[in-house]
């Protein structure tokens, strides 16, 4: 948090903080918004606006496992409907934000660590988003541990020639590289908001996460 400097930028830029301030002004006030606990109204109205398209894809999920997948298009000669698209879709979202990412840290650029983060998030999200389809595709999506290679009383292994099975591996370690990378760059962050918690709640939780 401290890499934002309180500096004159160029002509015709605006200050992120006016005045001069030193690194711990700066880290207290940034840290101040996390552990304040206020968030303004316009949060909460995004956030209602938000929670009904995720009860719109709550009911339409529920809506396809009852129904069956043919009400997204699969039929016979149709083997992956729209699902493909919009797994490729999410996929190629996450793409954007690792390669921001990567393209940042190559170039070493010292003020890359918020954008980082926004770039990561954006990339976990988008990856497990993209994950629900070949689940979702499976039919009976209850059953999506037999993707995975795990022994059985009949031994039996996945047909490891599935693009099922391929996708599993794919998005798991996708998923894990991201996390790794998006958490990693939260330590020092956490390391803040535990020294400045005012809770002891509040101290052991960040204290926990920025132990690594």
């Amino acid at each position: 948090m401290a890499d934002v400097a309180a500096r004159r930028t160029s002509k015709g830029m605006t200050p992120v903080l006016r005045g001069r301030h030193d690194f711990p002004e700066i880290s207290g006030r940034i840290s101040a918004v996390v552990l304040q606990g206020k968030l303004p109204r316009f949060f909460w109205s995004a956030f209602f606006v938000c929670f009904a398209f995720v009860l719109l894809f709550l009911y339409s999920i529920t809506y396809l496992v009852s129904v069956g997948v043919g009400a997204y298009g699969v039929n016979i000669p149709v083997v992956w409907g729209t699902m493909i698209s919009s797994f490729v879709w999410w996929i190629g979202i996450g793409h954007a934000g690792t390669l921001i990412s990567a393209v940042l840290l190559l170039l070493r650029q010292p003020w890359r660590a918020s954008i980082n983060r926004f770039a990561e998030a954006m990339t976990l999200f988008a990856v497990a988003m993209a994950g629900l389809y070949p689940i979702l595709h499976l039919g009976r999506p209850w059953f999506f541990y037999w993707l995975l290679p795990l022994p059985n009383t009949h031994m039996h292994w996945p047909q490891w020639r599935s693009p099922l099975v391929w996708d599993f591996a794919a998005i798991s370690t996708y998923a894990t590289v991201s996390l790794l990378f998006w958490y990693t760059g939260l330590l020092p962050d956490l390391g803040v908001l535990r020294d400045r918690a005012k809770s002891r709640g509040g101290q052991l939780f960040y204290g926990v996460l920025a132990l690594g």
